[in-house]
């Protein structure tokens, strides 16, 4: 009897772990890694080229499936803040960085979900291309930035193999990793 209430609480507190992940790390850097051998440091917020407050509609594609979800964000010199949504507009998790921490909850999310790949693409995106370009050669990456009709185009290569690509418009930017092949759509809110 009392091996099987053992069991039934280990299940239950199981099911409850893993109804909500949060992760929370120690005042460490992030790194992930960019290509299979290189890790990329996470640079701290006050990297970005602007603070931010707005709403993005992404649509990301991984392994054949889309998913489509809504984020805001709002970042300043000391944090980068984001909340996601689902479609139906209600909140499905958020993510705090501020260079020395890490912290996300999820409600969808595995155990050991690697948020940090997340800020990364976020920042490959929106920092400023002369932090970038500096941090990715110091890691025996090359960076390229160049632009033609309203759009910039950054991309990360290792070598003479194309890592990443993201293409920047007005109002929209298009985040490829040909490498681990997945891509996100990012539409910019008012």
């Amino acid at each position: 009897m009392k091996s099987a209430l053992k069991i039934l609480t280990a299940f239950v507190l199981s099911v409850l772990l893993l109804s909500c992940v949060t992760k929370q790390e120690s005042a460490a850097r992030y790194s992930v890694y960019v290509t299979n051998e290189t890790q990329y440091q996470l640079l701290p917020p006050s990297a970005f080229e602007e603070n931010m407050d707005r709403f993005q509609n992404i649509t990301g594609y991984f392994q054949g499936k889309v998913h489509i979800f809504g984020a805001y964000i709002k970042s300043d010199e000391e944090q980068v803040s984001i909340t996601f949504f689902n479609q139906m507009g209600g909140s499905v998790g958020d993510l705090v960085y501020t260079g020395d921490s890490l912290v996300a909850n999820s409600h969808f999310t595995p155990p050991g979900a690697k948020f940090e790949y997340m800020m990364a693409d976020f920042q490959f995106c929106y920092c400023r291309k002369e932090i970038l370009a500096e941090s990715l050669e110091a890691i025996g990456l090359r960076f390229e930035v160049s632009g033609h009709g309203g759009k910039e185009i950054r991309q990360i290569w290792d070598k003479d193999k194309l890592v990443i690509q993201v293409e920047r418009e007005k109002n929209r930017t298009k985040l490829q990793n040909l490498l681990r092949e997945y891509s996100y759509d990012i539409l910019e809110g008012n």
